[in-house]
């Protein structure tokens, strides 16, 4: 399964929870102003289950995001799960 932490405006909530996901440090998160504003997951780690845990910008429209990681998440038999802090 992949797991897919989506944020809007709220970017440090988004670090925060993925990286607490994976048991990191929170400390390490840093100053979240310096990243990218790319609408794409990124890779993150592996959590204790082997699931993949990713993070990336919603864009505008976050029902738009969610639809089209629903349809690759059909074409491709994957578990996708998105967790969105807008």
């Amino acid at each position: 399964m992949r797991i897919i932490y989506t944020y809007k405006k709220n970017r440090y909530a988004a670090y925060k929870a993925a990286y607490l996901h994976l048991g990191i440090d929170i400390n390490l998160i840093g100053n979240t102003k310096d990243i990218k504003e790319d609408i794409k997951p990124y890779y993150l780690g592996l959590d204790k289950d082997l699931n993949e845990v990713y993070i990336s910008n919603s864009g505008r429209n976050t029902n738009i995001f969610n639809n089209i990681i629903l349809g690759l998440s059909n074409i491709y038999n994957e578990d996708i799960k998105t967790i969105n802090f807008n």
